[in-house]
């Protein structure tokens, strides 16, 4: 176990997810999937209800990915907004777009009745509500936009049920909501006795398109197969072009216990900027139920004191719901914000049997399960109305600005390869602390542990030269470039870095001594441009 994963469990990880073995030999398949969260594990339980022979990787131990850190809500509503979807696809795509998310929670449903999957999945209504600071138009203009778009009953109320104090809401019916962990454990079950077969700690490294794929994992095995499809949240497969089109966010959520039957069984979130939501899990204790509470979204490394979310949100339970107990629950998730909110599924660009799922923009569940049925037909050679929708080669003209926007944003980020903020730089480390430290040109990334020992690593992320941030909240050093995260120890925890933090020696003065040659840390991106030797001539 990774010591990032003794830090902040989700409240699903109290439901134990099932052991696999790595992978300890070459081996050959129809499909390669690398990933075991949802997007892997509904991609291989499609394809092998469609007689493809399916081989899992999974980097980690099973229940311990981005999936097991959802609030698990299933939602046709998407976070973009209704209007603004319709200014950016028009309405015949964003009805399309809106379809293919109904159409997900009906899989999920149709699956989990299937096979016989006992995780709490029931059909709920959704209330998206007006917070105080909001244009008090906005409801109204979301109404109408989806009328176009083909929702039914969707109605305008004063308040959703409970909170008349609220104000105004939007009813959205036929929500859903599910125990992720069970879904998964479920799935898991069918996939192994329809022949799927499944690696755990089994990281994938080297990745090879053309006629025949392979996928090569960190101890040398390699996965020969006629398709890969990977599922790893961001892709790892690709460097650069796909990330140029999505920005790495954390959400925050707390779990907080109230009498039984104090709240509705709802799905709520406001139009708050970051946005905030909320659901109840049943009977999580006698007599209690659990309220999730969530929201408090920031740019991956871009927060100085995220700690301090999980106070924040229980300040709003307060104030908004009147919830004061304490906190039994605290966590957070990385999710991928694709620059017209629409997930990146399908073909990976320039690749010829590879493809991504990618770009969950908060639905990481339904576009799981987007994902699942559109590369389903892309790889049968199935027409698919919704594969353009989601290319991950698409591109338009009007989405220039917020690409320019996400990355200049990444770009100032490699500010802390000259110069670390003021507020980062050399912070005096307590037991269980990391700190960045600067020694000449070089960035360090220092952790002490518990028993005061010290692992001392290169702070600059493998993937594209960021320098990583320390997260107090997971205990992790975290990417501000590209939202690569690293466990305290430098092992890799979420992509597109392949690779962890290495580990470095610093000095014991600032000084350098004229007569040492110092080593070449530059990564793998910057070795292949040619070097500027002139400032040395």
């Amino acid at each position: 176990m990774l010591p990032h994963q003794q830090n902040n469990p989700s409240f699903w990880q109290n439901t134990k997810a099932p052991e696999f073995p790595p992978l300890l030999e070459d081996t050959s398949t129809d499909i390669c999937v690398v990933g075991a969260g949802i997007a892997g594990l509904l991609n291989s339980y499609v394809l092998l209800k469609n007689g493809f022979q399916v081989t899992i990787l999974e980097r980690d131990t099973l229940g311990h990915n981005e999936t097991s850190r959802t609030s698990a809500h299933l939602s046709n509503v998407l976070d973009e907004g209704l209007s603004r979807l319709l200014d950016n696809l028009g309405e015949e795509n964003a009805r399309k777009a809106i379809a293919s998310h109904s159409d997900a929670i009906d899989l999920i449903e149709k699956i989990v009745a299937e096979e016989n999957i006992d995780c709490d999945f029931r059909r709920i209504d959704g209330y998206l509500y007006l917070s105080h600071e909001s244009n008090k138009d906005y409801l109204k203009e979301e109404g109408q936009a989806a009328a176009k778009l083909g929702f039914k009953d969707v109605e305008l109320l004063a308040s959703p049920p409970y909170f008349a104090e609220f104000g105004p809401a939007l009813r959205f019916p036929r929500q859903a909501r599910i125990h992720i962990q069970k879904f998964i454990n479920g799935l898991l079950q069918a996939i192994v006795a329809m022949g799927g077969k499944v690696h755990s700690q089994s990281p994938a490294v080297e990745f090879k398109d053309g006629g025949l794929p392979s996928v090569k994992t960190e101890n040398g095995q390699y996965v020969y197969a006629r398709h890969v499809v990977v599922c790893t949240n961001v892709p790892v497969n690709d460097r650069v072009l796909v990330h140029t089109m999505e920005a790495a966010y954390r959400t925050y959520i707390i779990g907080i216990e109230v009498p039984h039957d104090a709240f509705p069984d709802i799905l709520m979130w406001d139009t708050s900027h970051p946005y905030h939501y909320v659901r109840k899990i049943e009977n999580h204790s006698e007599g209690k139920d659990l309220m999730l509470i969530g929201g408090e979204d920031h740019r991956v490394g871009q927060e100085d004191h995220p700690e301090s979310k999980f106070e924040t949100l229980h300040d709003w339970a307060l104030f908004n719901l009147g919830i004061s107990g304490p906190i039994a629950y605290q966590w957070s998730g990385q999710i991928i914000e694709p620059v017209d909110g629409l997930a990146h599924i399908g073909r990976n660009p320039g690749n010829r049997n590879t493809y991504i799922v990618s770009g969950d923009s908060g639905h990481g569940l339904t576009h799981a399960a987007v994902g699942a049925m559109v590369i389903r037909d892309l790889i049968q050679k199935h027409p698919n109305d919704w594969a353009h929708l989601y290319s991950p080669s698409r591109f338009k003209m009007k989405n220039l600005g917020k690409v320019i926007s996400a990355n200049m944003n990444a770009l100032t980020q490699y500010r802390d390869r000259i110069m670390l903020r003021d507020e980062l730089k050399n912070i005096t480390a307590r037991p269980g602390e990391g700190r960045l430290v600067h020694q000449g040109a070089k960035t360090f990334a220092v952790y002490t542990n518990e028993k005061n020992e010290t692992a001392t690593l290169n702070a600059v992320c493998p993937h594209l030269g960021g320098i990583v941030h320390w997260n107090e909240a997971e205990k992790t050093w975290d990417c501000p470039c590209h939202g690569s995260r690293f466990a305290c120890t430098g092992e890799v925890i979420n992509g597109p870095a392949i690779s962890g933090l290495k580990t470095a020696v610093m000095k014991k003065t600032q000084e350098k001594p004229a007569s040492i040659a110092m080593p070449d840390e530059r990564t793998e991106y910057e070795k292949a441009k040619p070097r500027d030797t002139s400032a040395e001539r």
